[in-house]
This record gives C-alpha cells, structure tokens and sequence, in this order.
C-alpha cells in the first residue's frame, strides 16, 4: 500500500509534456521543487548535478533511472549502512554463534584505541536490547537496521524520490540531460 503511495506520489510530480517553453518550465520547476531542494540546487549546482547523476546513473544507468531504480538506491544505501553497523560489531563474534557477549566485547575492546572502545561499548549497549550482557542475533539484525534507518531517513529517501521532478519528459525516467537541464535552467548564467 504505501508503495503505491509513493509510486502516486511520483505520478502526481512529473511535469506534463506541454511544459516545454523555457518560462513555462521554470515556473513549473520552481512549484514542484521542495524549497530545501531548490537552495541546496542553488547554492551548489555543481554538487547538486554530481549527486543527483550519481544516483541516476548508478541506480538507472545511461537511459536514466525511473521510480524503482530510486528505491533500489534507498536500499542499497540503507543496506551498506546495516552491513558497516554489523561488522563492527560481528568483529567480536569470537565463538561464531551470531552473537555477541560482554566477555567477547571486552576481549576486542582491550585491543581498540581508546576512543573506539567507548565507541563500541556504546554499540554493544544500543544492540543489546533486553540487557542480557549478549547482542543476539535479532538484536544485532534491529541495531544493523536502525541505524541504517538513521542514516537514511524517511526525508532522505524522500529527497531521493524527488528526483523524479526532473523527468521533464514524462516519460517516467529521469536522465541526466534532464537534470543538466532543470539546473541550467533554474541558475541562469549571470
């Protein structure tokens, strides 16, 4: 259900096909653009474009990325987060049974940097859900996706869906000719 909400969403933004004069497309641009997006595109058009086409192109390729390649982004992102939270803590995994003790804490913190022994104190407190002194393996799969949740939030997936305001083609991809553009068009030479 909530796919489908966002897959409206989408529908909802994409810029119909007549808006194809200049002055015609940069009022429409600049209604449908999220204020927070318009500035950071403002202020940096450069890195805006680079991001942006990083995703279109990692996530769609060449021919440009379309709804689901966005969501596929926002997973994998969320997914490389969850795996780095994982081993950190796996790393003290000793015994191989998916989870983690007090005891094999301490044997991997009496080798870490002071600093990362608060750090992975504290990771090991977070993980440890039921305070047991053992992060299970449930608990370890709820920290991985919380923090991954974090880092990747419901605004930052939402930026992320964004990008299908750029298909000023409405053909249901956006390509990085269309966001090239959209930002052309938006930060006139001057």
């Amino acid at each position: 259900m909530a796919m489908k909400y966002v897959l409206f969403s989408l529908m909802m933004c994409a810029l119909p096909v007549a808006a194809q004069d200049r002055d015609s497309l940069i009022a429409v641009l600049e209604t449908r653009i999220p204020g927070a997006t318009l500035k950071d595109l403002r202020a940096d058009p450069d890195r805006f474009l680079t991001e942006a086409a990083g995703v279109v192109l990692g996530f769609g390729g060449p021919a440009g990325i379309d709804a689901d390649g966005i969501e596929a982004a926002i997973a994998a992102e969320r997914a490389r987060v969850r795996a780095r939270e994982l081993r950190r803590l796996l790393e003290a995994d000793l015994n191989d049974d998916l989870a983690v003790s007090t005891a094999e804490m301490a044997v991997v913190i009496g080798a870490a940097s002071a600093t990362m022994r608060g750090r992975l104190m504290g990771w090991h407190l977070d993980a440890d859900r039921d305070g047991d002194g053992t992060a299970s393996w449930a608990e370890l799969r709820a920290f991985g996706r919380a923090r991954a949740r974090a880092a990747l939030g419901a605004e930052d997936a939402q930026a992320l869906r964004r990008l299908m305001i750029f298909d000023t083609d409405a053909d249901g991809r956006v390509t990085v000719a269309e966001l090239r553009r959209a930002i052309a068009l938006l930060n006139p030479p001057g």
